[in-house]
């Protein structure tokens, strides 16, 4: 059953469509940032983050975790194969560890469904050939579903994000979903696992770019309609859809050495 087989009417598919357009509008609000407190309850004092504290032998995963961050502004380098692999295999690939379960992954999936696709944007590199380029999980490989240079339709749709992000970025990865392998079991409550997923999955993709120290950014919306990614990855827009996407690239203040183009 795909997608259009689904009820018309489905609420979760017609909030989908209409929110399509990012329309950039911003409500008045306060810039402070805001805490709600419980101040006549008994309060235990737990131990504070702090970095400076850190010693050789701490894990990396608490490193990796109190340095992400988004980055806007990027080194005028590629990303190379080998990071961009890593990115990917850790953030959104299989585990490989459960004989029990060699389906799972490295983010949780309600119902183990796996809704959202992942692609890669090579906008420049000295390394990967320019183009589309789809992250096959099962065989965990790179399939170049369209060659060429898009840097002229990524730049254009989110021409929006000029003083948000103020250096061009090499690569643009996007995720879409199928929102029939999630709702075929939860109905229209489905609509919000696969939005769950994919909040999983964004913050493995910064925390494994923080630990590969490289830069990444989430972008919130283009200037047109979400469906103009859509036909540049020639998706079928009753059955997939792109909904999200994150700029990646070298931090244009690290330093670090690199094999990667």
């Amino acid at each position: 059953m795909h997608m259009a087989t689904i009820d018309k009417q489905s609420l979760a598919l017609e909030y989908h469509e209409s929110s399509k357009v990012f329309s950039g509008l911003q409500l008045s609000f306060t810039s402070n940032t805001e805490y709600k407190i419980y101040p006549n309850t008994k309060a235990t004092q737990m131990t504070k983050n702090n970095l400076g504290t850190l010693t050789s032998g701490d894990d990396n995963f608490i490193k990796a975790l109190l340095l992400r961050k988004s980055t806007r502004s990027f080194a005028p380098r590629g990303v190379g194969f080998d990071s961009l692999s890593k990115l990917l295999t850790l953030s959104c690939g299989m585990q490989n560890a459960r004989d029990n379960e060699p389906w799972a992954r490295t983010y949780a999936s309600a119902g183990a469904r796996f809704p959202i696709e992942t692609y890669a944007v090579i906008l420049s590199s000295d390394e990967m050939e320019l183009g589309i380029y789809h992250h096959n999980i099962p065989d965990n490989t790179l399939e170049l579903v369209k060659a060429g240079d898009y840097s002229e339709e990524v730049n254009s749709f989110y021409s929006n994000q000029i003083g948000q992000v103020i250096t061009k970025f090499p690569c643009l990865i996007l995720f879409s979903v199928i929102l029939d392998r999630t709702m075929q079991m939860y109905g229209e409550r489905g609509y919000r696992f696969a939005m769950l997923d994919a909040g999983h999955m964004s913050q493995n993709l910064y925390l494994v770019a923080s630990y590969l120290k490289l830069g990444i950014v989430a972008l919130g919306g283009g200037v047109e309609s979400d469906s103009k990614l859509d036909e540049m990855l020639r998706i079928l827009p009753n059955e997939e859809s792109v909904f999200f996407g994150f700029a990646v690239g070298h931090p244009a203040e690290c330093n670090v050495e690199s094999t990667d183009a």
